[in-house]
């Protein structure tokens, strides 16, 4: 994780390659029935993917939800489905019954997510938010990588 990128959208953007990075890593390590690194990997992503979800819905989501209601309800509902796959594949982490056709429909549920927030959100951010939330976004993610 990039914990001091120039901006809020390099930032956040840095977040979704790491993300998608260690998901491969993650992909790999279930592939070679590497539980150890499945794991370790997991805690990870499960970590910073928590910090990244809350920092949006904290510092972003709030002024782009005044920019477009319905594409902010939208983001939103998908993390909540991101969350509940997260318990449901964490669960099975743990109890070493994590499937790769499992592991995989989850990375691209999270791809697909970034491609839509990159998009859309994002775009607006960078050309209209504040960067006085960029500040506090960055310590919030910082506090937990």
């Amino acid at each position: 994780m990039q914990p001091f990128a120039p901006d809020f959208f390099t930032f956040l953007n840095g977040s979704h390659r790491h993300l998608d990075e260690a998901g491969k890593r993650l992909l790999e390590a279930v592939t070679a029935d590497d539980r150890t690194a499945t794991l370790t990997l997991w805690r990870e992503i499960e970590k910073q993917l928590l910090a990244h979800l809350e920092a949006e819905e904290r510092y972003m989501l709030p002024a782009f939800a005044r920019a477009d209601q319905n594409e902010a309800v939208a983001l939103v509902r998908q993390h909540g489905e991101i969350r509940e796959k997260l318990l449901e594949l964490g669960v099975a982490v743990e109890l070493h019954r994590l499937r790769l056709p499992m592991l995989t429909d989850f990375v691209e549920l999270l791809q697909n997510h970034a491609q839509r927030e990159e998009r859309l959100m994002y775009v607006w951010a960078k050309a209209l938010l504040d960067d006085q939330i960029s500040e506090p976004v960055r310590r919030h993610v910082a506090t937990v990588t």
